[in-house]
């Protein structure tokens, strides 16, 4: 795209580059008045593209243009197990100790979610949905009957990057992997004392215990709803960057049709942008 260095050309030629394919979901954690229609996205401290990929940006030079913003929310990975002898008391005492802290989240203003790079809440209404090989236990089936469900349920491994199942029993315990989530109100240390105490209170049935695992994570609702800004910004950008050259001269911008990338740049905060770039030349008479 080349555009003569007039805000107005690029106000419009930039509105008429939108091409965003916003994913929906079921998250209710902040950002604009619709965004509880979309999910909620995983930042780390590692550069990550859009949700539809969910491949590294790495290979892209991070432009300085963008918005820096709080994040919406944290999420820590979470695992309630049961040691017990028997394999239905395992499942029972898992299940027992997921529906207390399911409960107690909703009463105490957390979410337990699921998922790697795009969060959803778990519920009383979906988690069989969501943990298949746990539900198809409850319904009393065998293990080979459910070894296809409980891979649908996966959760990454930080140490390992294997990813695992959401929930599985490998004869000695029994496991329940997913994430605890608050928002982001304070400081990063208000938050992880908010889990760590909401995790010491879930009552235990029998032989189960909830753990944290891992480190913090920060999210950010939606990251599709900042593109207009973000447009803003690269078109004030790129036009104080042709002032100096005079009005004989055009910029040249690519990459504006791309999805929203993202990085964690502080402990509460996350940089979104889009990775554009642009040259200034001088314009054909």
């Amino acid at each position: 795209m080349k555009l003569p260095l007039r805000p107005a050309a690029y106000a419009l030629a930039l509105a008429l580059s939108w091409s965003a394919s916003p994913m929906l979901a079921q998250d209710d954690d902040g950002g604009s008045a619709d965004s509880a229609s979309y999910e909620a996205i995983v930042v780390t401290g590692s550069k990550r593209s859009g949700p539809t990929l969910g491949i590294p940006a790495a290979v892209d030079r991070r432009p300085v243009i963008g918005l820096r913003r709080p994040a919406d929310g944290v999420v820590r990975r979470i695992e309630i197990t049961s040691d017990s002898r028997d394999e239905a008391m395992r499942r029972n005492e898992v299940e027992a100790m997921f529906l207390a802290a399911l409960d107690r989240a909703r009463r105490e203003g957390l979410s337990l979610v699921t998922g790697e790079l795009e969060v959803t809440e778990v519920t009383r209404e979906n988690w069989r949905t969501l943990f298949p090989g746990l539900a198809a236990r409850a319904a009393g089936t065998t293990d080979d009957e459910d070894t296809e469900d409980d891979d649908e349920d996966e959760d990454e491994d930080e140490d390992s990057g294997r990813v695992k199942p959401g929930y599985e029993d490998d004869g000695n315990v029994a496991t329940l992997r997913l994430r605890i989530k608050t928002r982001l109100t304070g400081s990063i240390v208000d938050a992880q004392r908010k889990l760590t105490a909401f995790v010491k209170t879930v009552p235990a049935s029998g032989r189960s215990e909830l753990l944290q695992k891992g480190d913090l994570a920060l999210t950010i609702v939606n990251p599709e709803q900042y593109r207009d800004e973000i447009y803003r910004r690269i078109a004030a950008a790129v036009q104080r960057a042709g002032t100096a050259y005079g009005p004989s001269f055009s910029a040249e911008i690519s990459g504006l049709d791309r999805e929203i990338a993202w990085a964690q740049v502080s402990n509460t905060e996350v940089f979104l942008y889009i990775p554009y770039s642009f040259v200034v030349s001088k314009r054909a008479d």
